[in-house]
């Protein structure tokens, strides 16, 4: 089976985001770029992560958006791939749905770099992608605005979005985003919290 220890990381990160509460039932989706560049893989869609198998994986080809797997891919391939197109960097994509982080959402507030951990894992704040229906081009092309070179975006009524050199890499941020948006909001809350700046040794 063609890209098997990839396939494998997709299922365990998609598996691993629904036990951390990052997401609930098939929400949210995980992709990872394949070696050659010119393709990722996808989590199928709708279909449990409890039961993913690696054979449940579909193969997206970034030029042209077509597909192969004895699935269709998650409704926001074209999330994805636009993230993939428009950031060479990236290697991997984690969308979720986490509960703390999608009240910001709600709201369409930015996260601030409000703890250490954030200035670790996030050029600068998290910004919050203007509104888009699920599976759309807009949603898509909104999201990649919103995220510019930075690690993570808000996606505004709708969830959050990760990226990394590695799905490990990109889920740690998805966990991040969600528990600072806690410590942002419950500071909010008694009173006005300090932010702090971005580091200067970023890339």
């Amino acid at each position: 089976m063609q890209y098997e220890a990839l396939r494998n990381e997709v299922v365990e990160t998609a598996r691993s985001m629904l036990e951390k509460g990052l997401t609930v039932g098939t929400g949210g989706n995980v992709s990872v770029r394949c070696p050659d560049s010119n393709r990722f893989l996808i989590t199928p869609s709708s279909l449990p992560y409890e039961t993913l198998v690696p054979e449940d994986v579909v193969v997206v080809n970034l030029e042209d958006a077509s597909y192969e797997g004895r699935n269709v891919p998650s409704i926001e391939y074209h999330l994805h791939r636009k993230v993939y197109l428009a950031r060479p960097d990236v290697s991997a994509i984690v969308h979720a749905h986490p509960p703390v982080a999608s009240v910001l959402a709600a709201l369409r507030k930015p996260l601030p770099l409000i703890i250490d951990a954030c200035t670790y894992a996030f050029k600068d704040e998290v910004k919050v992608a203007e509104y888009g229906k699920p599976g759309t081009i807009e949603l898509a092309e909104n999201t990649v605005r919103a995220l510019g070179d930075n690690t993570g975006v808000i996606m505004a009524n709708h969830g959050i979005l990760c990226v990394g050199e590695n799905l490990e890499e990109a889920l740690g941020r998805c966990e991040v985003l969600d528990k600072a948006a806690l410590t942002y909001i419950l500071s909010l809350s008694i009173g006005t919290p300090v932010c702090l700046e971005p580091l200067c040794d970023q890339d």
